[in-house]
């Protein structure tokens, strides 16, 4: 909460324990039965609400869905911003972002696994705020590997590559072995150091 905010009154945090407890209750169905298994019935039964009340919070699937990606979206955003302002060198500070997203992405595999499965397995939900918010921040880790990798090239740690088209794969490929994992369930403590090995040991001077 910021210093200029005021503090929530008793009805307006009951309402989002409410909100919560809607969320909490639909990730649970979606996570044993599937996104489009579940009904909205179910859902309010589960969160022990009656199904008025539901609809009152969220007007369909659809929007529960979104409002559960949008709060994923923030809290790794929150987690993973803070390894960019390191004063290390950049391999570490490259390094350090992988272990950090892979942590975040691990502790929410479920939540992973129902973006993939709302999308078909397709790399995208057909929510346009939520896949938007997802490109944007996307961007913003091409943006920062872009400066790291120029970073590394000026400090002759890495060898003199396009950092654009090299910030957009590796991105790539991160993204492509994390959410492979997040779909499985399955976790291999090497994969950071496999990374480090199979792409970024390649660019070093």
């Amino acid at each position: 909460m910021s210093a200029n905010s005021s503090p929530l009154s008793r009805k307006e945090r009951e309402k989002e324990q409410h909100r919560k407890d809607i969320m909490d209750a639909a990730m649970r169905l979606f996570a044993e039965q599937g996104f489009h298994a579940v009904s909205m019935q179910e859902i309010a039964a589960e969160a022990e609400f009656a199904t008025g009340t539901l609809y009152k919070f969220f007007p369909g699937k659809r929007e529960l869905f979104r409002a559960i990606m949008l709060d994923v979206i923030a809290d790794i955003t929150s987690e993973l911003r803070p390894v960019w302002d390191s004063a290390e060198d950049p391999l570490e500070i490259i390094f350090k972002f992988l272990h950090a997203r892979r942590t975040a992405f691990r502790k929410r595999y479920e939540y992973i696994r129902l973006y993939n499965m709302v999308g078909n397995g397709f790399g995208s939900s057909g929510d346009e705020i939520v896949d938007g918010l997802i490109a944007e921040r996307r961007q913003e880790v091409e943006k920062n590997l872009k400066k790291q990798f120029t970073r590394g090239v000026e400090q002759g740690l890495f060898k003199p590559v396009n950092v654009d088209v090299l910030a957009r794969l590796f991105e790539d490929f991160c993204q492509t072995i994390i959410r492979s994992e997040a779909s499985r369930g399955e976790f291999d403590d090497e994969t950071v150091s496999s990374i480090k090995d199979l792409f970024l040991n390649g660019i070093l001077a």
